[in-house]
């Protein structure tokens, strides 16, 4: 869920040309500004959820006549928010897998409708269901949330030439991101209307039902099915794809998950998703316990994620640059670099960590700037453990980055639920976040003292185990193809004059 924004940079390997045109304003475009949209309001659900359940427990509301206040304590709202997650992380595989061969737009229509539906029968679900009904309703949105990005995938593959991939690649899953950064300050806003809580779940199902119309009526899955793409632009994109398209390779499940690497990598990850979910949900709980409104600690909550996004975007193509031209060697073993940056933001993450509660006594500034400089510091990781999955194949990096998101997602959606057992009824209660807060820290610095003692940046033996559905390893050039097929000829014309 952390790397959403980034996943349109791992995909697996293709075979052919990018070929490059005079880019031109098209139909295909109109399909990207409709993707980004979808895009950031299934991101405006993913934050806002967070704050809508604590606004349901919200005491200082509580002799209003107009919504009900629900004695949830941070147990029962670490279930529910798990809820979600774990609904995420078990359908994210299997949607991967299957939904890219789909590709179809009524996916995405069914997803947001879906949401939107669960949104817009929520305060009924929490008034009249009680909070194990909301459990249910939020796994459910979290299973279809993950549908997410395959399809988004699948559909850009289908629109975009090779060459613009890349660029609206990045601006469909940056509304994700995006999404959730704005729904942090706006549902904080909206919880303090008239109608409270229940306000958030309104506007989160009108905005994705209407959505869900404008998708469903005013897009296509493929330029073949769009009623007003004109004949140019349609063979444009046909010529295109042509000449790019995905090598038929058997994914080699078995050896990625025997391999020590991967699971160095994923360790890495699953800390940096379990700080991100922390983040999201938590944080939110603690500034509202140190005397803070929700609309203040929501805008609060808002700047790390919006500071990490920026620091990524700063940092990771100079990073990158230097790994390529190879700048490190003057310093150290380039095998070694992507390791000294991750220890870079594993320690001040920890540091950063360690000193946020005990600043409660004294909230100001300061804390604000340190919790933005700790989750930012996740944003050059992402240059770190992350870019390690490229260097360990060239045709299986998108499989690898399913899997790595995969297993830390399941480890993200522990976060709630152990937040819940260790805060539980006392969210009040300093020592408690402070016992949070640590554990979390350590967590952290053990996972990536994992990734940097068994990583590595050296290409894996079995990225070319994998052989081509018509039974050729992936070395075979096409020269080498031709004088396979000469031989097979010659073959069977030396039977057939035996046999004359």
């Amino acid at each position: 869920m952390d790397v959403e924004f980034l996943r349109h940079k791992y995909e697996d390997s293709h075979d052919g040309v990018i070929t490059k045109a005079k880019f031109k304003i098209g139909v295909r475009h109109l399909q990207m500004i409709y993707m980004i949209l979808c895009s950031l309001s299934m991101g405006l659900i993913r934050g806002s959820n967070g704050i809508a359940i604590l606004a349901i427990t919200d005491y200082t509301r509580s002799n209003n006549t107009i919504f009900q206040i629900h004695n949830w304590d941070r147990r029962i709202q670490g279930t529910i928010l798990s809820s979600f997650f774990f609904g995420y992380a078990l359908i994210l595989v299997p949607a991967e897998i299957y939904l890219k061969q789909v590709g179809d737009k009524f996916i995405l229509t069914a997803t947001l409708l879906i949401n939107g539906g669960l949104a817009a029968a929520m305060p009924t679900v929490v008034n009249k269901g009680g909070w194990i009904a909301v459990c249910n309703a939020e796994f459910l949105m979290g299973m279809t949330q993950a549908c997410l990005t395959p399809i988004n995938h699948q559909l850009i593959s289908n629109w975009l030439p090779p060459s613009e991939r890349r660029l609206f690649g990045s601006f469909v899953q940056g509304g994700i991101l995006l999404g959730t950064i704005m729904a942090l300050p706006l549902s904080g806003l909206l919880s303090q209307a008239q109608l409270g809580w229940e306000l958030i779940f309104y506007s989160q199902a009108m905005m994705t039902l209407s959505m869900g119309a404008m998708w469903a009526l005013l897009t296509a899955s493929t330029p073949d099915q769009h009623h007003a793409i004109g004949d140019a632009e349609k063979e444009f994109i046909k010529e295109a794809l042509a000449c790019y398209k995905k090598k038929k390779l058997r994914k080699p499940w078995r050896r990625i998950m025997e391999s020590k690497q991967f699971w160095a990598i994923a360790s890495a990850h699953s800390a940096a998703t379990a700080t991100f979910i922390f983040f999201l949900v938590e944080i939110p709980a603690f500034l509202f316990s140190i005397n803070s409104s929700i609309k203040t600690s929501s805008w609060q909550t808002a700047l790390p994620f919006a500071s990490m996004w920026a620091v990524y975007i700063l940092t990771a193509p100079t990073i990158d640059i230097i790994y390529r031209v190879g700048y490190a060697d003057y310093f150290f073993d380039i095998k070694y670099y992507r390791k000294i940056i991750n220890c870079l933001g594993t320690f001040g993450i920890v540091i950063g960590l360690t000193i946020l509660p005990n600043l409660v006594s004294n909230w100001n500034h300061l804390g604000v700037i340190i919790l933005m400089g700790t989750l930012s510091l996740l944003g050059l990781q992402f240059s770190g453990f992350l870019r390690n999955l490229n260097d360990m194949t060239q045709n299986h990096a998108g499989t690898l980055i399913t899997i790595s998101s995969a297993v830390s997602s399941l480890v993200g959606a522990l976060i709630p639920l152990v937040s819940g057992l260790i805060v539980g009824n006392d969210s009040t209660d300093v020592n408690r976040w402070r016992i949070l807060f640590f554990t979390l820290a350590a967590f952290y610095f053990v996972c990536n003292i994992i990734y940097t003692a068994f990583a590595s940046s050296d290409r894996q033996d079995w990225d070319d185990d994998g052989k081509q559905k018509f039974g050729y390893s992936n070395d075979v050039t096409n020269l080498e193809l031709e004088e396979l097929s000469d031989r097979k000829v010659m073959k069977n014309e030396t039977e057939d004059i035996t046999e004359f």
